[in-house]
């Protein structure tokens, strides 16, 4: 009895310690459950809060869900997968490899949206992180960024794995402490971060897998060696579904399956962030355009442009799927509709952090069903846009190439590996849905045919390789034959088509980014001119990059000057970029003027008077095409001609009515015709001096209604900069012309260029002004709204002309100041003020590298 209560007490002891023990334990248990996950945003909580009239111009994006605290377990580098080390950076995802123990490799990328705007043209020449921090333009691009759904590549990877598509296993931490140098290639850091982590292959360490470039090698070796279209077409399909844009080449690596007469490459998705696009914002939308973003557009119920949704991977799926049939685009589409049930896409969005569950959710579900239900009619639709004007290819190996018209409109094409009555490629083009074909022979001795007839040919271009040719074409007015002068022999008999003989590898070599496209640029500026006064201006310019790329087939420029009117430039440059055919043209405004002041260098300044006292507005045409030739790496020559209109106004109480009468000639139309050759140099003599211009011209003008009204004329101009250190530099520069008689009008007279005086205020036979500026780069200033550069110049100036019947000695000078702003880097604002004995001129401009 004794024992069984010494047990008992026993017990009794244990439970009221255990008793007294157990919460402790379980709060120390809750502590360290609550240390395990934390409650994280992305942005500031203060990052969402923008004015009306903020989000009517700039956007609401997601701003919201980056504001928004989600719950994520909280991990180190060294506790991840059991110890993680960062093995190199991902710079093209804006992201770290990472490895763990097992050597299985991860992409590590912080949430914070999209960084592709970095990747434009535009913002890599303005753009410096270290020059933004601390500015309203920094939140400004960091706002930007939110037109990125952060969480939805969760639900985007779910969806993908049920529709048995590549998946990378995503999942969202919240990565507390690590080192402060841990960034990724930006400057931004991880630690205390919300961030992704996904698995990726290890293509060092698996020898079937190849990077993009390697896996087109290996098609142009062999064309037994293909991509599985089918595959790759269903991943395409997958990301203009989620409105997937960021399909760069280094996005895909490809992992060879090997079969008993083939090798067939599967393609692997590396990342699919930038999905469910939510651009808003007036201004917002153009200046995606001025960056030359404009293919990023908001996710929507149906795509307006389906090309422009792929402009980032439409390079690749020409080289890769261009001649896949049209009925895999369709099945591959009907196969995804049916693998992306509701259901599926519930349970994939279920994946997303409950925080940011709502309508805006909800919203992106209702535009994806819609858009998975036309789905064939996307893809029917971006398959017509890879016929439009298709790139194919033969090997590096010996083939035959027939195309066979036949029909209204159809062209046959078949490529044959040599001593193979199989075609390697096969396939029907029709004029209806095709406007040209390009096709590149590549290496090896080929065999190039074509035969039949059509009532309507199709556009092809022939690029033969540098093997030894063989042709047999039948007479074919709308085939070009691009072959190197050791096929010239083999080419002589061939008749009915266009040959363009050349060793130059830029039209003989494929590369599979080179394909047909078109690009526009909108520039605007702006000045004030204590002269002429306000003006505003813009230049458009549209370029064109068919298969002559040298290294454009051709740019049209359209600029209109509030003052001055409408100026044409078009550039046509041919094959070996060394020569152009160049058009420019020029209308004026009624607003055009020149100042008259009256020829000589004694002539009166008029400070007095009003300034249109001087002013002739002045109607004026003209037409100038001309053709340059690169001499040598520094020098072109320029040959032109001109046909000009000009009309002098008689307007009363001007100046020069009372130097010409009413019924002078000048006042009537004139006509004018011209030629001129132009010698131009740059070059770099020293690190001293890094620019030297020299520029020569001669010329010669005629009155076509009085021919006896004609003139012969030259031109010289001298400019250089001198370089005395990083921030101190001289510029300098000459100027002389002659005119050799006095058939002359005032508006074609010698004059010269004072900042200090009035545009022509002095004008005559012969001019000469030499112009000096010394210019001060004073860095940057700290301000909390943009980065801003500028730096000071002074200079001056002096000139003369000489007039018949004049005898003087004088030489008229200019002297003054001003500075530069440079914001954001590429925005350029330009103040100066020059004095002379007439007075001072102050000049404001600003623009783009003005």
């Amino acid at each position: 009895m004794r024992k069984f209560e010494q047990i008992r007490r026993y017990y009794r002891n244990m439970l009221a310690c255990l008793l007294f023990v157990l919460p402790f334990l379980f709060c120390t248990g809750a502590d360290a459950m609550r240390q395990d996950t934390v409650r994280h945003s992305i942005y500031p909580q203060d990052m969402k809060n923008k004015s009306g009239l903020y989000n009517k111009l700039w956007g609401v994006h997601y701003r919201e869900l980056y504001s928004t605290p989600v719950t994520a377990d909280a991990v180190t580098l060294q506790a991840l997968q059991g110890g993680m080390e960062i093995m190199e950076q991902a710079a093209d995802f804006h992201a770290l490899v990472l490895s763990n123990r097992r050597n299985r490799l991860y992409m590590l990328k912080p949430l914070g949206g999209s960084t592709s705007f970095l990747e434009s043209k535009f913002f890599r020449e303005m753009y410096n992180k270290n020059d933004f921090k601390g500015t309203y333009l920094d939140e400004f691009i960091g706002d930007a960024y939110t037109i990125i759904n952060p969480y939805t590549f969760l639900a985007v990877d779910r969806m993908a794995k049920s529709a048995g598509l590549n998946f990378n296993n995503s999942r969202i931490y919240f990565m507390q402490g690590g080192e402060e140098g841990d960034t990724i290639a930006d400057g931004t850091g991880i630690r205390n971060r919300l961030v992704s982590l996904r698995d990726v292959p290890d293509t060092a360490t698996w020898k079937n897998i190849l990077s993009t470039g390697a896996l087109l090698d290996q098609i142009r070796q062999d064309k037994s060696h293909q991509v599985n279209s089918e595959g790759y077409i269903a991943e395409r399909l997958y990301d203009m579904l989620i409105g997937d844009w960021n399909k760069i080449p280094e996005n895909w690596n490809w992992q060879a399956i090997h079969t008993a007469d083939s090798i067939l490459f599967n393609p692997i998705v590396i990342d699919r962030s930038h999905a469910f696009t939510k651009v808003d914002g007036f201004l917002f939308k153009r200046m995606l355009k001025v960056l030359g973003l404009g293919f990023i557009t908001n996710y929507s119920n149906h795509p307006k442009d389906i090309g422009e949704i792929n402009t980032l991977g439409y390079t690749l799926d020409m080289a890769l799927v261009s001649g896949v049939d049209e009925s895999v685009w369709r099945t591959q589409a009907l196969a995804l509709q049916k693998n992306l049930s509701d259901s599926v896409i519930n349970e994939a969005f279920g994946a997303l952090p409950p925080e940011i569950q709502g309508a805006e959710t909800e919203a992106i579900k209702k535009k994806l069903l819609i858009r998975r239900d036309s789905l064939p009619y996307m893809a029917r639709r971006y398959y017509k846009k890879l016929q439009r004007t298709p790139v194919l290819t033969g090997t590096e190996g010996d083939d035959r190439i027939i195309l066979e018209r036949s029909g209204h409109d159809s062209l046959l094409v078949r490529i044959y590996p040599k001593g193979s009555p199989v075609p390697s490629f096969r396939k029907k083009y029709s004029a209806d849905s095709t406007e040209e074909i390009w096709l590149y022979g590549l290496g090896g001795d080929d065999e190039y045919e074509v035969i039949g007839k059509a009532h309507r040919e199709l556009p092809v271009y022939l690029i033969s390789g540098p093997g030894n040719n063989t042709y047999k074409v039948d007479k074919a007015r709308k085939v070009r034959i691009y072959a190197y002068e050791s096929d010239r022999k083999r080419l002589k008999d061939i008749a009915g088509v266009r040959k363009i003989i050349s060793d130059n590898p830029a039209i003989h070599n494929y590369d599979y980014e080179k394909v047909k496209y078109k690009e526009s640029d909108f520039t605007p500026w702006g000045f004030y001119d204590s002269d002429v006064g306000f003006s505003l201006g813009a230049f458009f310019t549209y370029t064109m990059y068919g298969f002559k790329q040298s290294p454009f087939t051709f740019r049209h420029r359209i600029g209109y000057n509030y003052l001055r009117g409408f100026m044409y430039q078009g550039t046509f440059p041919f094959y070996d970029e060394r020569k152009s055919f160049n058009l420019d043209a020029f209308i004026a405004s009624p607003r055009n003027f020149f100042n008259f002041f009256g020829y000589g260098n004694n002539s009166e300044g008029f400070k007095d008077e009003d300034k249109a006292y001087n002013r002739v507005t002045l109607r004026q045409y003209s037409v100038i095409p001309s053709f340059r030739m690169e001499m040598k790496k520094s020098q072109q020559l320029t040959l032109s001609a001109s046909f000009e209109m000009y009309k002098a106004k008689h307007t009363e109480g001007r100046y020069i009515n009372q130097v010409l009468p009413g019924n002078h000639p000048v006042f009537g139309m004139n006509l004018f015709a011209g030629v001129e050759a132009n010698w131009q140099v740059k070059m770099t003599p020293s690190a001293f001096i890094p620019e030297l211009e020299i520029e020569a011209s001669s010329g010669w003008k005629m009155n076509l209604k009085e021919a006896g009204r004609n003139f012969p004329y030259s031109k010289l101009d001298i400019s250089a900069t001198f370089r005395c250190s990083d921030r101190f530099s001289i510029e300098t520069g000459a100027e002389a012309k002659l005119l050799y008689n006095n058939e002359y009008d005032f508006y074609q007279a010698a004059g010269i260029t004072l900042r200090g005086f009035r545009d022509n205020r002095f004008i005559g036979k012969q001019s000469f002004y030499q112009h000096t500026d010394f210019r001060l780069d004073m860095g940057k200033i700290k301000n909390p709204f943009t980065p801003l550069k500028y730096g000071l110049f002074t200079g001056f100036d002096y000139g003369r002309v000489w007039f018949p019947g004049e005898h003087s000695h004088k030489w008229h000078t200019s002297y003054g100041g001003g500075f530069w702003l440079t914001i954001i880097n590429k925005v350029t604002t330009q103040y100066s003020c020059f004095g002379s004995e007439d007075g001072a001129r102050f000049l404001f401009a600003i623009g783009l590298g003005i």
